[in-house]
């Protein structure tokens, strides 16, 4: 039975925010029945539920069309209003089945600016303070300020149908409405340039309606600060009642609100928070309040505004604490068990005006206290005063941490470990992939990773959550989005950075190492600036995304000019700041000239350019920047290819440095660089680098190490690739886990002493792709999964390995094991696509599936939905469409 599933508009379910002209549409086909593929289908986009209920597409009927796209099909009717809810349903024909599937909608929000009827609205004069602020932000001190409530209220005399509400506030909102925190979104908006975009959120706001009513909202700091060139707190909002009679009002920011102070003081993201009970307000945020004593609020102007279209970020767990002491009198730790992303929920009595302290930490000190040295000049305090009125709550809203460990101080009487509670807080995409295997230290690794990336996904990719930075890093964000986008559903995320980074964008072409650029660092290493044609390739890739190929290809063409505009006959000089960033013992390359890895991400950029060329046939393009590559690629062995004591290897001679390394002979042979009579001496010098000069252990930074095991495992390596991965002295990811990470370091080195020494990096956490694409071998082979390989490893230490992927097209499931002899390999491939599963031969060479015999066969055609493709490499080679596969090999 066929059936239609997953119906997503603009890579969201039912969503109430879209602000394209054109969305498209995505559906999942199941079938029960194997080598599925869709034939043709009909989307019908409607006015009302019950014309799409009779299949009446009075907005757009696409007909039947003959085509097995089934995502990001592109609207195709009438223009869409702003405001308005449209019904979509979609129907789907395959070789021997018809579906339909269930109605769906969208909502659009303000199509055009002028849809915009409301003001920023701020306060006149605020209450400052002073932070301590990160020197690399050219200011060592940041005056923010005091959060403004401000407020409004309102009458309704007729029934209401429904209700929405478009707003902004910065840098980070609250928005309540009778007394009631509208929605769970927490940290509010993503982070932009708010010089160039701001993002408003929608919410449903028609089950918090009365007939009288009161909005109130709270704005504080966040990234809207006068050292990164922005103002003061502000906000603008409009709310959209629709009535059952057909009408509709807007109620919008204006002059007429009031605003004040409150008791959320001092706010700010490396700051921490003050909160001061004694200074609530009851009932501010409810009909009738008096707020005679209020200012009225102030005009000012306004960024463009865009509707965010990703996941917001929420508080998506919530953590008990393992153990908690007493270092010194009055003075409380109490550790989480993990490193981690968020704030801490306080449960208190006490006295009015008893004053407590929060502080939290990566680390501790061997005597029990906290270690803050991670933190740098972060103060991650938040303090709060109680009101003295019976059991209070208290947890932030304009700020989080980044710790394991939090220290409490003034706390009436002891506290127990029910008085806290940790808030695991990021951006809440959804989680798409799984993974295990038969060993421990690896299934460790992996869910550090996991945790890692979540705790650095903050609307923005992070490099770190602690410290006084915490910034959108391009050279980490391009490390580890393969392995971002096969563990979350990172569509929406990615759709809105690549925004950022175009938004980044000088008139040169040049962009800067952090997006959004608070800190102008331009122009980009050219191992970061590489971020953004190879995340737009990856959305292209894993998620079938032409549009953000089309939307960035003039932006990244300029990129790549301005590359080649500042080379030296094709090589990189003078972009290089990072390179080979953080190899053991040290942060800076160690024999990787700059020159090297920037020239390598040169030519990964101008060859990756021509293939998206390609795909937007564009021809000239095609081959201009194709003959660009190869000019590049010549350069290049011309540069750093040398012969040495009788064999060729690639060092760093241009650059006065003699001495080869992993990195080096990695990235030439992953770009396929390397000439093709000189690869075997090459990667024999990589094997020999590995196995003999570091025992089996890596000497790579954070380039090398994204692609040293995929290289070693291309070439036949896999078990030493398995090695290093596996090793528990240094440098290595086992060795960070036998010294007690729960997440991954910034550095190989276990440093708690000041430094570069952040405890919660995502950086190296790229190896984890490797582990869906090598350890379980799903290996993406078209664009949007419509073919893929299932291939596992064959010369591994390992008993089994297991992965569930949700892709764009459904479920892939693999699951392998070796018994007594005999591989069994369970395999589900979604309806729509194919798979190329290799089956390792095992001593009989026979291999059966759902216990019927397929290799070898008197008929070597297809058999129950497989086709025999070739024997390979100790493999047969098989072609199967969707359903359940077991195969079974002896």
């Amino acid at each position: 039975m066929l059936r239609l599933e997953n119906l997503r508009c603009e890579y969201m379910r039912n969503p109430i925010n879209i602000d394209v002209e054109k969305p498209r549409f995505s559906w999942i086909l199941i079938s029960d029945q194997r080598d599925q593929f869709q034939r043709a289908y009909r989307i019908i986009v409607s006015s009302s539920y019950e014309k799409a209920l009779n299949w009446i597409g009075d907005i757009w009927d696409s007909g039947k069309v003959l085509s097995g796209e089934n995502i990001n099909v592109e609207y195709g009717g009438k223009e869409l209003e702003s405001f308005t809810r449209y019904y979509w349903r979609v129907k789907c024909w395959t070789d021997n089945e018809e579906a339909e599937s269930d109605i769906a909608f969208f909502e659009t929000a303000a199509l055009e600016e002028e849809d915009w009827k409301a003001k920023w609205i701020t306060k006149k004069e605020f209450i400052s303070f002073i932070s301590n602020e990160n020197p690399a932000s050219g200011q060592d001190k940041c005056k923010q300020y005091y959060a403004a409530y401000f407020r409004k209220e309102f009458e309704i005399t007729k029934n209401v149908k429904r209700a929405r509400a478009y707003i902004c506030g910065l840098g980070i909102y609250e928005l309540r409405i009778n007394g009631r925190k509208v929605g769970d979104n927490v940290l509010d908006p993503g982070q932009t340039d708010y010089s160039k975009i701001a993002l408003y959120s929608t919410y449903d706001i028609t089950d918090y309606l009365n007939e009288k009513n009161a909005i109130g909202v709270i704005v504080g700091n966040g990234r809207h600060i006068e050292s990164y060139g922005y103002g003061k707190p502000r906000l603008i909002a409009q709310f959209l009642i629709e009535y059952e009679d057909g009408t509709r009002e807007f109620l919008v920011t204006d002059e007429n609100w009031r605003v004040s102070h409150g008791p959320l003081m001092e706010n700010g993201i490396y700051y921490g928070e003050r909160y001061d009970a004694r200074l609530e307000m009851p009932g501010w945020d409810e009909y009738g309040f008096d707020d005679s004593s209020w200012e009225e609020v102030e005009a000012t102007n306004r960024p463009k505004l865009k509707s965010q279209m990703m996941p917001p970020i929420k508080i998506t767990e919530t953590l008990k604490p393992k153990k908690m002491w007493s270092p010194k009198p009055g003075v409380y730790v109490f550790d989480f068990g993990q490193n981690f992303t968020g704030w801490v929920r306080l449960k208190v009595r006490g006295p009015r005006g008893t004053e407590i302290k929060i502080r939290y930490a990566e680390l501790v000190d061997n005597d029990g206290t906290l270690n803050t040295s991670t933190l740098r000049s972060a103060e991650s305090t938040d303090v709060y005063i109680l009101k003295g009125a019976g059991e209070e709550i208290y947890e932030p809203r304009f700020t989080y941490h980044g710790f394991r460990y939090v220290e409490i101080t003034g706390y009436p009487g002891v506290p127990t470990l029910e008085s806290v509670e940790g808030r695991f807080v990021h951006t809440a995409v959804e989680k798409i992939g799984d993974f295990v295997c038969s060993n421990d230290l690896v299934n460790q690794i992996h869910k550090n990773i996991i945790w890692g990336q979540l705790s650095n996904l903050m609307s923005i990719p992070t490099d770190c959550p602690q410290r006084d930075e915490r910034m959108g890093w391009l050279g980490d964000a391009q490390l580890t989005a393969e392995e971002a986008i096969l563990n979350f559903d990172m569509a929406a995320f990615y759709t809105k950075y690549l925004m950022d980074i175009r938004l980044s964008q000088r008139e040169d072409g040049s962009i800067p190492d952090v997006v959004p650029p608070y800190w102008k660092l331009y122009p980009a290493d050219p191992a970061w600036g590489t971020a953004y044609i190879t995340i737009a390739w990856y959305m292209y890739l894993y998620y079938n995304d032409k549009r953000v190929l089309e939307e960035h290809y003039d932006s990244m063409k300029k990129y790549v000019e301005f590359l080649k505009d500042n080379s030296d006959n094709y090589i990189i000089r003078n972009l290089g700041k990072y390179g080979d960033w953080c190899p053991p013992g040290s942060i800076h390359p160690k024999g990787t000239p700059l020159e090297l890895t920037s020239t390598f991400y040169f030519y990964h950029d101008a060859l990756l350019l021509s293939k998206i060329a390609k795909v937007l046939n564009k021809k000239i393009d095609v081959e201009k920047y194709k003959r660009l590559s190869e000019n590049i690629k010549n350069a290049f062995n011309g540069e750093f290819l040398k012969f040495e004591k009788g064999k060729h290897i690639y060092s760093g001679c241009g650059c006065n440095k003699k001495s080869t390394n992993q990195t080096l002979c990695v990235l030439p042979i992953y770009s396929n660089i390397v000439p093709e009579e000189y690869k075997l001496e090459v990667f024999k010098s990589l094997e020999e680098l590995v196995e003999v000069r570091s025992d089996g252990h890596l000497d790579t930074g954070i380039i090398g190490t994204r692609y040293l095991l995929e290289v070693l495992s291309d070439n036949g390596r896999f078990d030493l690739a398995y090695k290093i991965v596996t090793q528990e002295t240094y440098p290595g990811w086992g060795y960070m886990i036998k010294e007690g990470a729960t997440t991954l370091w910034e550095r190989w080195e276990k440093l708690c002493n000041g430094g570069m020494n952040s405890h919660n990096h995502i950086m190296f956490g790229s190896i984890d792709a490797w582990f869906y694409k090598y350890v379980a071998g799903i290996r993406i082979l078209e664009p949007g999964w419509k073919k893929f390989q299932v291939k596992p490893p064959i010369n591994a230490d390992l008993q089994f390995a297991s992965a569930r992927l949700i892709a764009i097209q459904g479920e892939i499931f693999v699951s392998w094991e070796r018994l007594n002899g005999k591989f069994r390999m369970v395999v589900s491939i979604p309806a729509n696509t194919q798979a190329l599963v290799y089956v390792p031969l095992m001593s009989k060479k026979e291999v059966f599936e759902s216990g019927r015999k397929v290799f070898p066969s008197e008929n070597e055609g297809k058999i129950c939905g497989i086709s025999f493709v070739e024997m390979k490499d100790k493999f047969i080679v098989l072609k199967i469409g969707s359903g359940w596969y077991n195969f079974e090999s002896f």
